[in-house]
């Protein structure tokens, strides 16, 4: 449908479009009886985050698990090992694809129960498999359900937080995905790789329960016209003492301004669209060629590499440690100090590890007496790369999606952007021995400073600042 077309037409209930406006400013401004409670808020996001500490544990689980598929009794070539921690990218890029159609199809909600099945059934396979194929088909359903939780969790948060809180809870899912990171690293150091993907199969369980406690988002309510229920979910989201009124009307203004054209690739096309759309996907190029999912991949490797004293599966839980602490601190930030600031200290801090670790490396090639003098400098440059990426490219690019992109196009845009970040993140995930193999590990960690450098600048002067705006105050920056 043509832009004319829809400047033309009028909202149901709501005159000419000019009519619909003045009528939305004036809910905007209205005074709501006291504040929105942040109790229902925080357990509606905190049950959808879950997911991410599914997903967290199945990508930590790389990192313990590689070695020990090394040795006896399983033996695998580094190939296999490359294929089976990589292979959960490839899923996680088909169940963003289905995510971002099943989030509109059957619900927010509905989809993240769906899948959390399908990702316990995933780790089982894993902890029960005897063979290559039978591995790599449970990892396979692990990027699944990771995959379809990192469209729907997102979004689902994104529609039910307040503006004042978006950031916060919507940080809340790198959090919990490097604390399932942590899980892993930590139990890990303890278990085999079979019980600690059976003690990981418990978690999607966890998550399928806590959302039956939860609403639906009433954005999605308003989209099915349920106003009624989308009444009740907005009351219970935001607290019996809140007047919701005001709240539901620009929800269903919004909504209806959306849904007054049909969503085809061609509305990819339109500038209020492409805009917020190439920026989603420039920020998850850039947090994947940050080098962060090759790092935490192969981190035991990385660690033993560079011949430090310390017992590598301890320097690896002291960084998920470092990345917890510092995703928690973020959280607090990204409300109050704004996305952008955060982006921009995120990549240059970032690069300058980069580059350190860069160093490092090439002494151990050329100089290793250097190197040995300076073992202490991996874990500490490792330490400070991961507390920025966990203060800006780690969870905002995820925050940013679930705040720019326009609402009618939410779920086939969101699945894109997924999608482009799993497929970079398994293109990355798989390259990385070939990396280090072409250009030596030095070389590596200088082609992820050169790209952070540039995600810097890409911030700077093309990313514009969400903090404190309604979503539909974002929309007007670019229409």
């Amino acid at each position: 449908m043509s832009t004319a077309s829809i400047e033309d037409q009028k909202i149901p209930g709501c005159g000419t479009k000019e009519d619909s406006v003045s009528l939305h400013s004036s809910l905007s401004g209205q005074n709501r009886s006291g504040e929105a409670s942040f109790g229902p808020q925080l357990l509606a996001a905190g049950a959808a985050n879950l997911g991410a500490l599914a997903l967290g544990a199945a990508i930590g689980w790389s990192s313990p698990a590689s070695p020990q598929l090394a040795n006896p009794p399983m033996n695998l070539s580094p190939k296999d090992i490359s294929l089976i921690g990589s292979i959960l990218n490839v899923g996680a890029l088909i169940g963003a694809v289905g995510g971002g159609i099943a989030i509109n199809k059957i619900g927010r909600k509905a989809t993240v129960v769906f899948v959390s099945p399908i990702f316990t059934l995933g780790f089982l396979l894993v902890g029960f498999g005897y063979n290559v194929p039978m591995i790599l088909a449970g990892r396979l359903l692990c990027g699944l359900g990771g995959g379809t939780t990192s469209v729907a969790a997102p979004v689902y948060v994104g529609e039910i937080a307040t503006s004042n809180r978006r950031g916060l809870l919507g940080s809340g899912y790198q959090l919990l995905v490097v604390t399932g990171l942590l899980l892993g690293y930590f139990i890990g150091a303890f278990v085999t790789w079979w019980w600690l993907s059976i003690i990981s199969a418990i978690i999607p369980l966890m998550f399928m329960i806590a959302m039956m406690f939860v609403p639906e988002s009433p954005v999605y309510l308003i989209l099915k016209k349920d106003r009624s229920g989308a009444k009740k979910a907005l009351q219970w989201l935001r607290g019996g003492q809140y007047s919701i009124d005001a709240e539901l009307e620009e929800i269903k203004y919004s909504v209806e301004e959306q849904n007054a054209r049909s969503v085809t690739f061609v509305d990819m096309l339109e500038s209020s669209v492409l805009k917020p759309f190439l920026i989603c996907i420039s920020l998850m190029f850039f947090q994947q060629f940050s080098g962060i999912n090759a790092v935490m991949f192969n981190l035991n490797v990385i660690f033993s590499a560079s011949g430090g004293g310390m017992d590598s599966n301890i320097q690896s839980c002291i960084v998920g440690v470092v990345q917890v602490a510092a995703t928690v601190i973020s959280s607090v930030l990204v409300d109050r100090a704004g996305r952008k600031i955060l982006l921009i200290s995120s990549a240059f801090v970032m690069a300058i590890c980069l580059v350190t670790l860069g160093v490092f490396f090439y002494f151990q090639e050329s100089d290793p007496v250097i190197a040995a003098n300076l073992g202490w400098l991996p874990l500490v440059s490792f330490i400070i790369y991961i507390i920025f990426f966990s203060f800006g490219f780690g969870p905002l690019p995820w925050v940013l999606m679930g705040e720019i992109l326009p609402g009618h196009v939410k779920g086939l845009a969101s699945s894109l952007v997924s999608s482009c970040n799993w497929t970079l993140a398994f293109i990355i995930t798989f390259m990385f021995d070939m990396l280090v193999g072409a250009i030596q590990m030095y070389g590596v960690f200088w082609l992820f400073a050169g790209f952070t450098i540039l995600a810097g600048f890409f911030v700077l002067f093309l990313v514009p600042e969400t903090k404190g705006k309604s979503l539909e105050e974002i929309q007007q920056i670019f229409n």
